[in-house]
């Protein structure tokens, strides 16, 4: 979120004693975010463990509140930005408390000396008022990128002034046969053949990318800030290219390595250079022309993996069953691209 855009909002620091916090989770006037179990448990842990030397480290929660409750000394409604999986924490140590009694003299010497510390001790919330969904979300952003590495998910999700990001989450909620192909979202790569989604959620928006710069690029952050294009003319051009690429093979089929080639990932990049080749600065309406032309000269291609042209590139055979996969290298890439061009 931008600074000054950020300055225009009130806020305020508060101080809540833990049970507060515990009683207003339970109660339904605190929500927050998605919670991670595991990551739950770690902080449960980090208490129990040194509980007895005190030497326990809380940082302040950051919320938010309605527009006019602030000036409410305590704000009894409050929507966590920063801080779900402490809030949850929190409000599971009761249970952990009751478990460590049953355990070893330590455990138990732990569990007293960590239910009398969550009695006592307070802890800051920096309370914004008035912030909308997108700010919230916004900042939460901006608060876990600093130090932190934020799943991929959350930053396309939630990240605004990235254009790749915006038109990625766009084309995610909006494209039925995409998601009918499937999106990986746990992992930055798909394992084949046992894993058929089509693309990973990392795969998907450096294809993206592909149509905003005519390229592939590892890092791709710097080269999308400035595009010729609108966000919505990106979107209707990765519409297209899906809709005529899920004419060449059944959506629902097209990630099995075992019956489609273009589950292949560098095969699938190379179709998506030789669409947007050479057009990164042609208007929206000459690029949807070349864009259904090329694509069109695909259909005649038998994408099955027992078509023998693709041993023609580089790749080995791994598996069970065994599938020709193809080398993941731009030399081959750039092999199949001059290949599609030919047909």
């Amino acid at each position: 979120m931008i600074l000054s855009e950020l300055d225009r909002k009130r806020r305020t620091i508060v101080s809540y004693s833990v049970m507060e916090l515990v009683d207003m989770y339970r109660n339904g006037q605190i929500a927050t975010r998605e919670t991670n179990q595991p990551r739950i448990r770690s902080i449960k842990n980090y208490l129990l463990e040194n509980a007895l030397t005190k030497q326990i480290y809380l940082p302040p929660l950051v919320a938010n509140c309605r527009e006019g409750t602030l000036a409410i000394k305590e704000a009894n409604q409050l929507s966590i930005i920063d801080g779900t999986q402490r809030i949850a924490a929190f409000a599971q140590l009761e249970d952990s408390i009751l478990k460590a009694l049953k355990k070893d003299e330590e455990k138990v010497k732990q569990a007293y000396k960590l239910d009398s510390i969550m009695k006592d001790t307070s802890i800051a919330v920096q309370v914004f008022e008035g912030l909308t969904e997108a700010e919230e979300s916004q900042l939460y952003l901006d608060l876990n990128l600093k130090g932190k590495k934020v799943a991929l998910s959350k930053r396309i999700s939630f990240d605004s002034r990235n254009n790749l990001n915006v038109i990625t989450n766009q084309v995610l909620h909006t494209h039925q046969a995409l998601k009918t192909a499937g999106v990986e979202f746990e992992k930055r790569s798909i394992n084949r053949p046992a894993n058929k989604n089509l693309l990973s959620l990392s795969q998907l928006r450096q294809v993206i990318g592909i149509f905003m710069t005519g390229r592939v690029y590892v890092n791709i952050e710097e080269k999308v800030s400035s595009c010729p294009l609108a966000n919505s003319e990106y979107i209707t051009l990765v519409h297209l290219y899906f809709n005529e690429l899920f004419e060449l093979f059944p959506p629902e089929r097209m990630g099995d390595h075992a019956q489609c080639m273009l589950a292949s990932y560098p095969l699938f990049v190379a179709v998506a250079l030789y669409a947007n080749d050479k057009m990164e600065n042609q208007t929206i309406e000459q690029r949807k022309r070349l864009i259904s032309t090329r694509m069109s000269k695909l259909k005649a291609v038998d994408w099955r993996p027992a078509n023998p042209i693709w041993m023609e590139f580089s790749g080995t055979y791994k598996g069970r069953p065994s599938v020709f996969q193809l080398s993941n290298d731009k030399h081959n890439i750039r092999a199949m691209v001059r290949w599609l061009y030919t047909l």
